[in-house]
């Protein structure tokens, strides 16, 4: 699987993406107009830069930065941004999508990266995925030990302040929609 369009590893394009290569050195000299505009560099002694053995390419055609990497093929179904023409080389696979979660997940990755409706779609496939692991942890007889995946040890430790806040915040809004059941109910 070398290339893919939209959102997942499972949707294939059919000519690969054009691009991929490093420049030569004619062509890097073309794009870099360092040399023309007066005073740069001019920071540092030549012998002093950090890149100075490497300021400019050797003479050797195509530039190869790195050895070519083995890829990874996907086993699970793997998402990636509809701005990449390949997955990376190499990826997570320990939460593959499932659930309602994942198919928040799949429709979000069909929006582009600078759309709100991705990021608010991923959220909020965030937040369900979390709630389906409290049902599965309660569907297989584990009580989740809430405070500690919370990281509540952490917050009283290093935001006590922080903390209180919240827990004053949770019980007057408690107290409030106590209040209103309550009157609501009465009449």
């Amino acid at each position: 699987m070398e290339q893919v369009l939209g959102a997942s590893s499972q949707q294939q394009l059919s000519q690969p993406v054009p691009g991929g290569r490093g420049l030569t050195t004619e062509e890097r000299q073309r794009v870099d107009h360092s040399a023309t505009i007066r005073g740069w560099g001019s920071d540092l002694a030549r012998e002093r830069r950090p890149g100075v053995p490497r300021d400019r390419a050797p003479e050797i055609g195509v530039e190869h930065l790195y050895p070519p990497i083995e890829k990874q093929f996907p086993r699970v179904k793997i998402h990636k941004s509809t701005e990449h023409g390949r997955l990376t080389p190499v990826f997570g696979t320990s939460c593959p999508p499932s659930g309602l979660s994942g198919r928040l997940r799949d429709f979000g990755y069909q929006f582009s990266e600078g759309r709100l409706s991705r990021w608010m779609t991923l959220m909020l496939a965030d937040r369900v995925n979390m709630v389906e692991d409290i049902v599965s942890d309660l569907a297989q007889a584990r009580v989740p030990n809430l405070p500690k995946e919370m990281g509540l040890k952490s917050e009283l430790r290093y935001n006590a302040a922080g903390f209180a806040t919240k827990v004053a915040i949770a019980l007057v809004g408690t107290a409030a929609l106590l209040a209103y059941l309550r009157r609501r109910g009465a009449r």
